[in-house]
C-alpha cells in the first residue's frame, strides 16, 4: 500500500502532537507533585503579670471663693499622698497636677442659690513598677474616700505588660512548632510528609485579659498571644 505525501505529512504531524501532549501532560503531573503545600497557623500563649501600673486620682472641693477652698484642697491632697506612701508607693512615683477652678453657672445658682459658687479640682497621678503596692492602694480607695470626706471623686487604674521583647523569640519559636505539628497531622492524614518552609508570616502580638478576647486595664494578669502563618512543602 502506497502512502501519498500528504497522508505521510498528516501522520507525522499527528505523531508529533501526540508525543508533545505526552510530555506536556507528564510535565503538569510533575509540577503538581512537587508543588503541593499546606498553609497552617501556629499559636503561642503565655500568662504573665503586669509590670507597670498607672493610677489617677481626682480630688475636688467647693466653696464660696477660691481663697477659702485652696487650703482645704491642699489638705486633702496631702491626705492622698500620705495614703499612697503608706501602701508602699515612693515619692518619686507620685505626681501632682495643676489645680483648676470653675465657677458655677449663673442659671444654676439662680435655680438653687445654696450651690457653692466655685469648685477647685486637682489630680494626683502614680506610675510605678511596684504592682503589689498599687494593688494594695487601689483595693483601699473607698477607705481613702471616707478619709478625705468625699474629696476623691474619680479614680482610674491601668495595668500594663511591657515585657514582650523578652518573650518574642521564645514565643515565635513555640508558635512555629505548633504550626509544624498541625502540618504534620495534615500530612499524615493525606499520606504525605512535611518538607521545608516555603513562606512564613508573624502575626501581631496581643495582650489580653485571661478568658477574654480583649485587654482589661484593671486586670493584673495578662495573656500574651501571637499567631504565625506558615506554608510547608508536602512530599510523598
Amino acid at each position: 500500500m502506497k502512502t501519498t505525501p500528504a497522508v505521510a505529512v498528516a501522520l507525522l504531524i499527528a505523531a508529533g502532537l501526540a508525543l508533545l501532549g505526552y510530555f506536556v501532560g507528564d510535565g503538569v503531573r510533575n509540577i503538581r507533585s512537587t508543588d503541593r503545600s499546606v498553609s497552617v497557623r501556629g499559636l503561642a500563649e503565655r500568662e504573665v503579670t503586669a509590670d507597670t501600673a498607672q493610677l489617677s486620682i481626682r480630688i475636688e472641693r467647693a466653696g464660696p471663693a477660691p481663697a477659702a477652698i485652696f487650703p482645704a484642697l491642699l489638705a486633702r491632697q496631702n491626705d492622698v499622698m500620705s495614703f499612697l506612701q503608706q501602701q508602699g508607693i515612693k515619692d518619686e512615683e507620685i505626681e501632682t497636677g495643676q489645680w483648676s477652678t470653675s465657677r458655677t453657672d449663673a442659671q444654676e445658682l439662680k435655680a438653687d442659690p445654696s450651690l457653692p459658687r466655685y469648685t477647685v479640682s486637682g489630680a494626683i497621678g502614680v506610675s510605678t513598677h511596684n504592682i503589689s503596692a498599687m494593688d494594695s492602694a487601689y483595693g483601699k480607695i473607698n477607705e481613702l474616700r471616707i478619709k478625705t470626706g468625699g474629696a476623691v471623686t474619680e479614680v482610674s487604674i491601668t495595668y500594663k505588660f511591657t515585657g514582650i521583647g523578652k518573650l518574642r523569640s521564645e514565643m515565635i519559636a513555640a508558635a512555629t512548632q505548633d504550626a509544624r505539628n498541625a502540618a504534620a497531622q495534615f500530612a499524615n492524614d493525606s499520606g504525605s510528609r512535611v518538607g521545608s518552609i516555603r513562606n512564613a508570616s508573624q502575626g501581631v502580638f496581643q495582650i489580653l485579659a485571661p478568658g477574654a478576647e480583649r485587654d482589661d486595664p484593671e486586670s493584673i494578669r495578662k495573656i500574651v498571644r501571637v499567631v504565625t502563618t506558615v506554608d510547608y512543602e508536602l512530599r510523598d
